[in-house]
């Protein structure tokens, strides 16, 4: 059981996966930072101890979408097994997993709606367009 997670340390500007990658596993961070890039651009940033990264490839079984480097020395904890096997031999890895894929999906849609404004302004420009 114990076996699925294994902690690595990855010094500053080491990449941890490639955008492209396969893989099944996911990451907890347990120190330093570690930055989320889609080409150049970063797109986040994990730097909380406990935080879980790189679950979506892990729950789809697709390839990775970003690539993950460590921006500071970081001790990152690597989970290789499928979900299956997180929800029977690490259940409240599972369930931080679930409740951080929640948080996320909140943020994502109350950034939408702040750069698009409101439903209700929305359907008072279709309403007007007609």
């Amino acid at each position: 059981m114990m076996e699925m997670l294994v902690q690595k340390t990855y010094k500053p500007h080491e990449i941890i996966v490639n955008e492209g990658d396969e893989g099944l596993g996911w990451f907890i961070l347990k120190s330093g930072r570690v930055g989320v890039f889609k080409g150049s651009l970063k797109i986040a940033e994990y730097s909380e101890t406990g935080s879980i990264f790189g679950e979506l490839s892990g729950i789809l079984k697709r390839p990775r979408t970003a690539m993950l480097q460590a921006l500071t020395t970081s001790e990152v904890v690597c989970i290789d097994c499928t979900l299956t096997e997180l929800i029977r031999q690490q259940p409240s890895i599972a369930r931080k997993i679930l409740v951080n894929l929640a948080e996320r999906l909140v943020k994502t849609t109350d950034d939408f709606w702040g750069a698009v404004g409101s439903v209700d302004d929305k359907s008072n420009d279709l309403i007007s367009t007609w």
